[in-house]
């Protein structure tokens, strides 16, 4: 058992896990829980003691560690990793990991491999045509599974064979599903570009399964029109933060938003004589000009007069403290929307996105058709249709056949 003081055991923790490659932002984040327990704790120089992490778990997040299971929310899973962290290298001075690769910041392989890779995802981009996220998660992924072949004998990429990836199935076979998914899915496309380039001379993807997992079905919460105005309606905007939070959220419901896309809004995007809104979307690279309404231009208005910043940072969305960085995130959404009169099902899925699924169901039942509802969201009338015909109850009505007696 770790017997050194609990400030010590999380100090030495982040130094280890940081060198085994877990990100700076998610030590951070399991940080933010350790030293609200310190708080809860009240005391200096204590040592670490499960059940009374477990006791803290329960008091401030009403979260029973007892009854964890997989298919909790992500913020339960994230408390339940902060105590086995602190159990594991309480026990056993080590991380029980389950990481299938280092990250490859830790690793290297031979730089000419990086030709290859950029001229695979150059492939994606133009043939497959991924978006700017899926590219990077290519990379990130692709990178450390490289690093892992070229450190277990992989000498060049040609040499890759049959025995290798049976041995590294083998070899990961008992870790978890969705890490072992998420590799396996970009080693097995990695492998067929190679055999399409004529690098290798078998299509190696044969031998790389396919896994399947299940995934937790949440539904959106549907908000009709009063709903959305109730929202709005509970931002009082007497303080800069509500200023800002009003116009992301009015985008966000009036012209159906993702909100990475909303929070990647230059301020040269904007047309003002125009009544125009340029966005780029992050998902699929789709240029969309949208509407510049009045209550949309007024709000930005009100914003970059009363609330953004006095910066140059070229994004509209900026942070409120120096240096005024550009946005990345908006968590605020929840406190807003938790104030709206709405009975919710404990497996409905809340969440800013919630304002585009609303957006596009009540322009189904006005009676909009899908193409210009489409075009609206940047998506194509097949991803519209599958994601919002099923949701809207009247259309479906429209739709049931008639069976003759």
């Amino acid at each position: 058992m770790y017997t050194q003081d609990f400030k010590s055991l999380i100090k030495e923790i982040r130094k280890e896990a940081l060198k085994i490659g877990f990100a700076v932002s998610t030590m951070d984040s399991y940080l933010a829980i350790w030293n609200k327990f310190i708080f809860w704790k009240n005391e200096q120089n204590f040592i670490y003691n499960s059940k009374e992490y477990e006791r803290f778990l329960l008091d401030c997040y009403n979260f029973d560690s007892s009854t964890y299971n997989s298919q909790v929310s992500s913020r339960r899973q994230q408390l339940m990793r902060s105590k086995k962290m602190l159990d594991n290298f309480d026990n056993y001075k080590q991380f029980m990991i389950k990481r299938m690769l280092p990250n490859c910041l830790y690793s290297n392989f031979p730089s000419n491999w990086n030709i290859t890779i950029e001229k695979y995802l150059e492939y994606c981009k133009k043939i497959k045509l991924n978006s700017n996220i899926s590219i990077k998660t290519k990379r990130n992924y692709l990178e450390r599974l490289l690093s892992y072949f070229y450190q277990n004998g992989l000498i060049d990429i040609t040499n890759f064979n049959k025995e290798i990836i049976v041995t590294f199935l083998n070899k990961v076979i008992e870790k978890g599903q969705v890490s072992k998914r998420r590799n396996f899915y970009i080693l097995r496309y990695f492998l067929n570009y190679l055999f399409i380039e004529g690098i290798l001379a078998i299509d190696l993807s044969i031998y790389v399964p396919k896994i399947k997992t299940s995934k937790r079905i949440k539904v959106p919460v549907y908000l009709k029109q009063d709903k959305i105005k109730e929202l709005l309606n509970n931002i009082s905007k007497e303080t800069k933060l509500e200023i800002r939070d009003y116009a992301i959220i009015l985008i966000a419901a009036t012209l159906g938003l993702r909100i990475s896309d909303i929070l990647n809004i230059k301020l040269k995007d904007i047309d003002w004589q125009g009544n125009s809104i340029k966005v780029l979307q992050n998902k699929n690279n789709n240029l969309n000009h949208l509407p510049l309404t009045k209550e949309i231009g007024w709000a930005i208005i009100d914003y970059i007069k009363n609330s953004r910043p006095k910066c140059t940072n070229e994004y509209l969305f900026v942070k409120m403290k120096y240096p005024f960085d550009k946005m990345t995130q908006f968590r605020q959404f929840n406190k807003y929307f938790n104030k709206i009169n709405l009975e919710i099902a404990d497996d409905n899925k809340k969440g800013i996105h919630n304002l585009r699924h609303s957006l596009a169901t009540n322009m189904l039942e006005d009676g909009i058709p899908l193409n210009i509802i489409a075009s609206t969201l940047g998506d194509t009338l097949e991803t519209t249709s599958n994601t919002y015909l099923k949701v809207s109850n009247e259309l479906l009505k429209q739709c049931a056949l008639e069976i003759d007696e």
